[in-house]
């Protein structure tokens, strides 16, 4: 049963049809996003969720889009305990965070798979941007030595407990700090860099691509509408890049979308 089909006896007719059947679960968490007109009866809509899907043990509200430094988003509990500190399970790896705390997208999950399944044994990787660790955690697991660097302490810390709790301290090591003043300082020659941007932040590849050694690859996320992909493949091949293929990685807004190039240096 959906959960539009759910709450159809609790609501009123008129705001039955806008109940969204769509939400992100990430661990025992849901994520609702509701029009006005359903903002009063979140709360009911929280408990049929919980129905619907019994291993869900709080239902958020997303009050904000992600904004600010530490890259968080504003939610408010509707349904179910205050405390939603959770664990994910992703592709085998376990993750510990917050949402309200960190920044964590569900919808990359298939994209981080992909980039992890190209790592090999013994590579260097660099992270920036790398949050509570779902870049980080799987490139380490197949045996890369993978440089991590986070500036949210929250996302650090969870970061930090990740790296433990998939037995994988020995081979990252993980900087607390802006990745544009610490990039300069990362020593070089890395094999492979994986650089989720936060958007309106493409200039950081300008501090990567010396970072990486010739033949290396760049996995380079970053917003644009499908008009822009062309000049930006162009740039990039201006930057002394091969673009060995792009994708889109979901949408974010009206017209805009997420994008990976997955560049070579030349």
């Amino acid at each position: 049963m959906s959960l539009s089909s759910r709450c159809a006896e609790r609501l009123p007719p008129h705001v039955t049809r806008l109940v969204p059947d769509h939400y992100d679960v990430i661990g025992d968490v849901a994520i609702l996003t509701l029009p006005d007109l359903l903002l009063p009866y979140g709360e009911v809509i929280g408990r049929c969720l919980t129905e619907e899907r019994h291993s869900i043990r709080s239902v958020c509200l997303r009050t904000a889009p992600v904004a600010g430094t530490r890259r968080t988003a504003g939610y408010v509990v509707i349904y179910g305990p205050d405390d939603i500190r959770t664990v994910h399970r992703e592709y085998g790896c376990i993750y510990h965070l917050d949402v309200r705390l960190v920044f964590y997208n569900t919808h990359l999950a298939s994209e981080r798979h992909r980039v992890a399944g190209y790592v090999r044994e013994g590579e260097r990787i660099i992270v920036p941007f790398a949050g509570v660790g779902p870049f980080v955690v799987p490139a380490a697991q197949r045996g890369a030595q993978v440089t991590a660097i986070e500036m949210n302490p929250d996302a650090c810390g969870f970061l930090n407990e990740n790296i433990r709790e998939n037995g994988v301290e020995d081979v990252v090591t993980v900087f607390e700090g802006d990745a544009m003043q610490l990039l300069p300082f990362c020593g070089g020659a890395y094999d492979r860099a994986i650089v989720p941007t936060p958007y309106g932040m493409n200039t950081v590849l300008d501090e990567v691509i010396p970072l990486v050694r010739r033949g290396g690859i760049i996995h380079f996320y970053t917003f644009a509408v499908p008009e822009e992909t062309d000049i930006l493949a162009a740039k990039f091949r201006g930057m002394g890049c091969v673009v060995g293929g792009m994708r889109r990685c979901g949408n974010v807004a009206p017209g805009v979308s997420r994008w990976v190039f997955d560049l070579r240096i030349r």
